[in-house]
């Protein structure tokens, strides 16, 4: 996206967080949005009891529905162990997101011609969009009330658009119940009346939600850095790590890792030839060919989907290759359902990537209608209540033995708000398992033999289970999809707070399959946030799990994705700060002294456990929207095994230029001078 068409959407999607949510003016006091208002008139405020719903007899049936709504989510959190203030203020929060969320995203698949219109504003339709006037002319009874039929038309579009896209356009999502006043609603749609070249570029919707937090980051660093012992946690880690991923770097890693295995693969394809940031002549091991259906790439900190997008240019282009799909609709759904995995503690950032993947796909054949997009979010707050789980159990008596463990399934999800892909979801699983199994073997005179059900993306190879079960694989697919078709039906009840229990539980289990598996690629910006600032939650579970990476989340999230790569073949690509590379603090992750060598330990170092292919050593400057030195940023890229003694890496040191422009068009130089001449030195290439 242009510069100038940044400073003009910033101020557009502040706007929109104002008027819905509210804001704080200049002496701190606050404004509430038009959804605060609408939510006082149904008698909920945040600083006070909520009023009985009795009192209230003139509201509509869709009013009365919205306060059940907020009620249940009330509830919701009070079992999570949050106050109501808190609940009310986070249904507030999503309400308002959400609602520009949607518009944003309807008004880019319009510019886009994905869409006829539905949010731009023409004279020529009376002031309205087209599918809002064809609304007035088709079912004028519709159009009648104080809103012109404005919410039908929206809801309308957002059946249609929540059958190829549910997770973003869910027509029954609780927290648009909540509607804004008439007036608000105008506001919004007035502001997004803007031209078409703000909303054209695939990286809109990451821009728009990086500016949506900005505010919030702001008052979360002067929290830190005004108020004693203030530390970062809970709902304050999504703004303040939120740090959009620039073009340039997300090329260099996906092209060095996705790119280099499939090069790996296939030594003979021309694909590289387009690549621009791809390193031709690094070191590499060959790797066993295989269909670029068993690719598997995941984004554990998936944000606005970025990775994931360049990754899709370049899976479309390996299916191409092939030539075992014909159609464009064809190699999308592969993609969508087979290749591409995102992770992220942010629910916002999975809809956005969802919806960003779906716009690539549409615009490679508009017919195509996604089965499945693999997203998970980890802002899970499971209710202490166990009464959902016996219920379950009632219905399926025979996954009773198993209790311990589902138990444990839903216990370890305790902190996923804070944790998000640090979480180890499958450990306490594995070890249930494997102690299950340990009892049977002892019971029927077999020795107990170890395995890793988790081990490998594929299904391991195992002896036999106890009671009955004739795989860990089997076991773990049927018991999935009947938890899975117990919480839909639970989601479609009428009864509120069970609703909420079982999206919350449906979340969970996406997210025990998504870090249960282990991916050809992993490809991520992870959060960057010194051990000081650290929370109890994230600091004990980083110093329990991952202490060679404990100082800053970042290091912790190097050794995470380290565990979600396959071994031997599976690569890792990352932008990280720079401080693993120098630091003392940082010394273990790098790589163990012969002395601690001898003493029983896990990781024994990233130069002496991995192969680092590429690197790129960018130092300050290398975000736009990041001055001066306050982040340095190495991006390397790296293979899962023990390096050979020969072994070479290529590294770029760019750290003189001062703008991301200035760097990416010096890496470009480094690369063509080595493509050109191969083996020569440029004065910003060092290769050792």
């Amino acid at each position: 996206m242009e510069p100038q068409h940044k400073a003009k959407l910033k101020s557009i999607v502040l706007d929109l967080r104002h008027i819905l949510e509210g804001y704080y003016d200049n002496s701190s006091a606050w404004h509430p949005g038009g959804l605060e208002e609408r939510l006082a008139a149904l008698g909920v405020r945040r600083d006070r009891e909520a009023l009985p719903l009795e009192q209230f007899s003139h509201l509509s049936e869709e009013e009365r529905h919205a306060r059940l709504v907020v009620d249940a989510f009330i509830q919701s959190a009070l079992h999570s162990g949050r106050s109501g203030e808190e609940a009310i203020s986070e249904f507030l929060q999503e309400s308002a997101y959400t609602w520009a969320n949607r518009l944003i995203a309807l008004r880019c698949m319009e510019a886009r011609g994905l869409i006829d219109e539905i949010i731009l504003q023409k004279e020529s339709y009376g002031g309205r969009s087209l599918k809002h006037h064809r609304l007035t002319r088709q079912n004028p009874e519709v159009c009648a009330g104080e809103d012109d039929g404005l919410y039908a038309a929206l809801f309308a579009e957002f059946v249609e658009r929540a059958e190829e896209l549910p997770l973003f356009f869910h027509p029954d999502e609780p927290v648009i119940a909540l509607k804004p006043g008439v007036a608000a609603l105008k506001k919004c749609i007035q502001l997004l009346s803007a031209a078409d070249e703000l909303f054209i570029a695939p990286d809109t919707l990451g821009w728009a939600y990086q500016y949506w937090n900005t505010e919030e980051k702001d008052r979360v660093f002067t929290k830190v850095r005004t108020v004693k012992g203030a530390k970062i946690e809970k709902g304050d880690i999504i703004p303040v790590t939120q740090l959009y991923t620039e073009p340039y770097m997300v090329k260099f890693l996906v092209q060095n890792s996705l790119g280099a295995l499939w090069m790996a693969m296939h030594p003979g394809s021309r694909l590289c030839e387009s690549w621009a940031y791809y390193v031709r002549d690094a070191d590499r091991a060959p790797v066993e060919k295989k269909s670029p259906k068993r690719l598997s790439f995941l984004d554990p900190c998936v944000g606005s989907g970025h990775f994931l997008l360049e990754a899709f240019d370049l899976l479309y282009a390996m299916y191409e290759e092939e030539g075992e799909l014909k159609t464009p609709g064809e190699i999308c759904e592969a993609i969508l359902s087979q290749n591409l995995f995102g992770i992220d503690i942010d629910e916002r950032a999975i809809q956005i990537a969802a919806c960003a993947l779906y716009m690539k796909a549409k615009e490679k054949d508009r017919a195509f209608r996604p089965t499945r997009i693999n997203m998970a979010a980890t802002n899970i707050h499971p209710s202490a209540d166990m009464d959902h789980l016996a219920a379950f159990l009632d219905k399926h008596p025979e996954d009773k033995p198993f209790q311990a463990t589902l138990r444990l399934i839903f216990e370890s999800l305790r902190h996923p708000d804070e944790l998000g892909t640090l979480l180890q979801i499958e450990e306490p699983v594995e070890k249930e398992f494997l102690f299950l199994k340990a009892l049977d073997d002892e019971a029927t005179a077999r020795p107990p033999k170890q395995r890793k059900f988790f081990a490998e993306m594929e299904k391991p190879e195992q002896t036999s289970l106890p009671l009955g079960v004739i795989s860990y694989e089997g076991w773990k697919d049927g018991l999935l999809a009947r938890l899975r078709n117990h919480f839909q039906e639970e989601f479609i009840s009428a009864d509120f707070s069970t609703r909420f229990f079982g999206e919350t539980a449906g979340k969970g289990l996406s997210l025990f399959d998504f870090l249960s598996r282990r991916y050809d690629v992993v490809a991520t910006n992870p959060p960057y946030m010194g051990s000081k600032n650290m929370g109890p939650v994230v600091k004990r579970h980083a110093e329990k799990h991952f202490p060679s990476g404990k100082r800053d989340l970042y290091a912790a999230f190097i050794l995470r994705c380290l565990e979600l790569a396959k071994p031997e073949t599976g690569r890792v690509a990352m932008v990280t700060q720079q401080s693993w590379m120098f630091l003392r603090s940082f010394a273990d992750l790098r790589a163990l002294d012969e002395e601690k060598l001898k003493k029983p330990s896990g990781f024994a170092g990233i130069l002496r456990e991995t192969s680092i292919e590429t690197l790129a050593h960018l130092g300050p400057g290398a975000f736009g929207e990041i001055s001066g030195e306050i982040v340095n940023i190495v991006l390397f890229t790296l293979a899962k095994k023990a390096p050979a003694t020969d072994h070479r890496l290529t590294a770029f040191r760019l750290i003189g230029p001062k703008s991301p422009e200035e760097k990416d068009r010096l890496l470009l130089q480094a690369l063509n001078s080595i493509h050109n001449k191969s083996g020569s030195r440029s004065g910003n290439l060092c290769r050792t």
